[in-house]
Formats: C-alpha cells, structure tokens, sequence
C-alpha cells in the first residue's frame, strides 16, 4: 500500500506540474512577491489612498534613541523610490527620530515617535504639529478612527542590554482631531500592545508579548481574543471582508485570521521567511500586502490573490 501511494502522489505532481495555471481545481497560488530595497530600518508601511503613494518610515538605527536622524520615503506601487527623504529629521523645522507606526485622517499623516505624534500634511509632508504623549514609553502604531481622530499602541518597553524591558507604560492612546490626548486603556499587565486597527466600532490589537490579538470596543473592553501559533506580533492590518493580516517575528510570518462568524477563527499562514516583518500596510485598490524587513533594510509587495 505504501509503494501504491508513493506512485500515485508522483501521478499527481506531474499533472499538477503540466495543468494550465488558470484551472478551477488548482489550489490558489502563493502570493506574488516582489522586494524593494534601499532603506535604512523600515519599520512601517502606509498606502496613502489619495495619491496613490506608499510611505515607509525609517528609525535609522535603534528604536528608541533621539537622535533626530529618521525619515519618511515615498515609493510607487511599481517599486520605484520616489523620494528617499521625503520628511527628513535633518531637516529645519521637523523632528522624527525613530518613526514606527503612520495613518492618515483629516489630511494630516501621524507618526509614532517613542513618545510623541509627528504631525505632517499628508500632501507635501509640511511638519504641523509635534503632539507630545506625557508618560509615554514606547509609542508604537497608530490606526485611524471613522470620526477622525486616531489610536495609539503604547508597548511599555524600554531597551535593556539589547533586549526589550518591561517599563509598565502599556496603553492604547487616543488623539482627537484637535490634538487631545487621553488614554482609552492603560494596564501594566497588558502583554505590550503593538498592532492596532480600527473598523466597525472594534479596536483590534496584536501584542509583542503574546501570541494572541484582541477585539475591544471603544471604551477599551475586551471582547474577544484570538491564538496564533507564534508570537512577536508586530503589524495587524483589517481588511474590508473582516479578515486580519498579523505579522510574527518568531514565526518570520504573516498569518490570516478569519475571525467571522461564532465558529473558532481560521487561522492560516499567508506568507512565510519574513524575516523581521514590521508594521504592516494594505493596498486595497491592488490587495496588495505591504511588509517592512525590520533588519533586511527592504520592503517587501505581496499581492494577494
């Protein structure tokens, strides 16, 4: 029996070898990838819808240092850099020292910035307004309420003899559209919020300390949680048919949740060696993933089919 089953798998690797590409019974081809190089410690990605540009924020060396160094670069969605330092910390009038997490609201794009929100037109990349976070620790990613005003992963982690220290400063933020901050949840318990995104009255959350994301409301109460099989979570994005793309650094993956219905939520492996893949982004006019390598100094366009 086990000579038998040897022949037929090799019967059906060379058919599956000669079938055409567009047949029915095919199982859906892995993602389309491409890579674009040339950046200096890509940590986030962000389409802007309006003028059809990614942006990718770049720390320039360590996450958590001032220095003053950071920048913002603009690339097509044909891979070509449009402009390296399009919002550079070099620059008089703009600081960005170590740019994590970007959304776009009201025309302006914000920026996580240890413990401040940049603020630029997201047109010309003209600074506004630096807002800054008092108690912040490590601000990480930030997600776009329908009422424009903007959500904030506080992580709560220092860096330590190279490695991340809990500091108890772990916290969803919230900024209204005239600059108020106030925080929607803070706990020291919290496993180090990281990704967030924001759709239909929901806050989802993945964490640097659990292998886990979270559904809250608004008011910051806990709604659902959902297990991965690996954790470092850094990037979470929510797609328009309620999906969920979460990147995990110890998997060097992206893993798809399809948390619908009131069954147990479907999670698979999207894309594997990722290595560091950072704060995600979605093009949803291409659905096209848009993955930072963290340590690899790319980005990395995964469409999606």
């Amino acid at each position: 029996m086990k000579t038998q089953s040897k022949r037929a798998a090799a019967v059906l690797a060379c058919l599956s070898a000669v079938l055409p590409a567009c047949a029915e019974s095919e199982a859906p081809a892995a993602p389309e990838l491409r890579r674009v190089g040339g950046f200096s410690t890509p940590e986030s990605v962000l389409h802007d819808e309006e003028r059809d540009v990614y942006l990718v924020s770049n720390i320039v060396g360590s996450p958590v240092e001032k220095d003053d160094r950071a920048f913002i670069s603009r690339v097509s969605p044909d891979g070509e850099v449009l402009d390296l330092t399009w919002i550079d910390g070099a620059s008089e009038g703009v600081t960005l020292n170590a740019p994590k997490g970007m959304a776009i609201a009201g025309g302006r794009l914000y920026v996580a910035d240890i413990d401040a929100i940049r603020v630029f037109d997201a047109s010309d990349g003209a600074p506004i307004e630096d807002i800054e976070v008092a108690g912040a620790g490590l601000l990480n990613d930030v997600a776009a309420m329908p009422d424009g005003s903007i959500v904030v992963s506080d992580s709560g982690v220092a860096i330590e003899d190279g490695a991340f220290a809990s500091i108890g400063t772990d916290a969803l933020v919230s900024v209204d559209p005239g600059g108020e901050v106030s925080r929607l949840f803070a706990d020291p318990a919290l496993p180090h919020p990281n990704g967030v995104a924001c759709a239909e009255g929901e806050i989802w959350v993945a964490y640097l300390g659990a292998a886990r994301v979270d559904a809250l409301d608004a008011s910051g109460k806990l709604r659902r949680e959902i297990s991965l099989p690996a954790g470092t979570l850094d990037g979470l994005v929510r797609l328009d048919d309620g999906r969920l793309l979460v990147s995990s650094w110890d998997a060097g993956a992206v893993f798809e949740i399809d948390p619908a219905g009131d069954a147990a939520p479907r999670v698979s492996t999207l894309a594997a060696d990722l290595p560091s893949p950072a704060d995600l982004g979605w093009d949803r006019a291409r659905d096209r993933l848009l993955v930072p390598l963290f340590n690899d100094g790319e980005i990395v366009l995964l469409d999606v089919k």
